[in-house]
């Protein structure tokens, strides 16, 4: 066989560059410092499966399979390289994998298949695949421990308790606010206005300041918690430049952006440190809106819905559903707009094992034990 070790490691740092469109070349040192070898990158392999983009669902066994180009020469030997690392090499036809989906993430998963010929040179072809939850969430159920007047004039996009009170961020142009409130009286004793030409959104404590998202402004504001003033900004480092939901976890903040996708960000810097792609048992849980971080989970809105999913941060799958769809009566969901007046609104008091809901111009807080 043509394999060696250092030929193999070098050419699996020129994929990416390469990623399988066209010709390339390379200089590579075999074993001997003095003997060197070109190694050329052709394009001489077509995926016949899966494709691309193909969700499975977590320990499904993918079947990855591809056929050489007529003019290349015959090959060597095959390897698959997944998420960066190799997974399997195979030395003789049928040029097929199986792979078992065990991957931990759910979402996307990057795979390359290099070619070894017996010329000499080198094929390579990309695609990626996508998984979901293999489990289906566990359905909590709740009671309603105590009720507290809301404002019903706050059109309510974030929420969170700090030493004793509650802080919300309200949305729409010409009327977004940071508040604080007195829980027990519903009213606010603290608040700063947005410009009107920004529509606000989430909000988080960090170390002494609130970080306050914007939704289509690309910004977000970072203000201190004492006075309100504020003291920086940056452009969230998510997909689509937005920002909905906002939480703290540990030392990261956790952005939603309306996708499945929830942005991890360093707070010392504000850049992307990683990403979380949530999935349950039927596939992506997109329009995640309000976010908490609460003994190790992350609780979501989901918009224009009653539902508040629970995530697991490490895997993005969707362990448990929140159904609130009857914590309001009839008489007091016909007084909300339909289709804007939503459950919107996730806080919880750590020191005292509270958690509190609300909506958009809703008459009331909620506060709930579930079961």
């Amino acid at each position: 066989m043509k394999i060696q070790s250092l030929i193999i490691l070098l050419s699996l740092a020129l994929l990416s560059s390469c990623n399988g469109n066209s010709a390339h070349k390379t200089i590579s040192k075999t074993s001997s410092e003095s003997e060197v070898k070109v190694i050329e990158f052709i394009r001489s392999l077509k995926l016949k499966q899966p494709k691309r983009g193909k969700l499975y669902t977590k320990g499904d066994t993918i079947e990855i399979s591809i056929k050489k180009r007529k003019k290349s020469k015959e090959i060597d030997s095959l390897q698959l390289i997944i998420d960066g690392k190799l997974s399997q090499t195979i030395f003789s036809k049928p040029w097929n994998f199986s792979h078992i989906s065990n991957e931990k993430k759910m979402g996307k998963h990057n795979f390359q298949i290099l070619a070894y010929h017996e010329d000499g040179k080198r094929g390579n072809i990309s695609s990626y695949y996508n998984i979901k939850s293999n489990v289906t969430p566990k359905e909590l159920t709740y009671k309603v421990v105590n009720t507290f007047p809301h404002d019903v004039k706050s059109y309510t996009q974030g929420l969170f308790y700090h030493e004793g009170y509650l802080y919300e961020g309200t949305g729409q142009y010409g009327e977004s606010t940071l508040l604080k409130v007195d829980i027990k009286t519903g009213k606010s004793i603290f608040d700063r206005k947005l410009e009107p030409n920004y529509f606000g959104e989430g909000i988080t404590f960090y170390k002494g300041n609130i970080i306050q998202l914007t939704w289509t402004s690309k910004k977000a504001f970072v203000i201190s918690a004492e006075d309100f003033s504020q003291k920086d900004f940056f452009k969230p480092p998510t997909a689509n430049g937005q920002g909905w939901g906002i939480t703290t976890m540990n030392n990261q903040l956790v952005i939603s952006d309306g996708s499945n996708k929830l942005t991890l960000v360093d707070p010392n810097n504000y850049n992307k440190i990683g990403e979380i792609e949530v999935y349950n048992e039927k596939g992506m849980v997109d329009t995640l809106n309000e976010l908490e971080y609460i003994n190790g989970k992350i609780y979501a809105n989901v918009w224009l819905t009653d539902t508040i999913v629970v995530i697991n941060p490490a895997t993005g799958q969707v362990e448990s559903n929140l159904n609130l769809t009857n914590i309001l009566s009839s008489a007091e969901k016909r007084k909300l707009t339909e289709g804007d007046d939503v459950l919107n609104g996730i806080a919880y008091d750590s020191i005292n094992n509270r958690l509190f809901v609300t909506g958009k111009r809703w008459a009331k807080l909620f506060e709930i034990k579930i079961d």
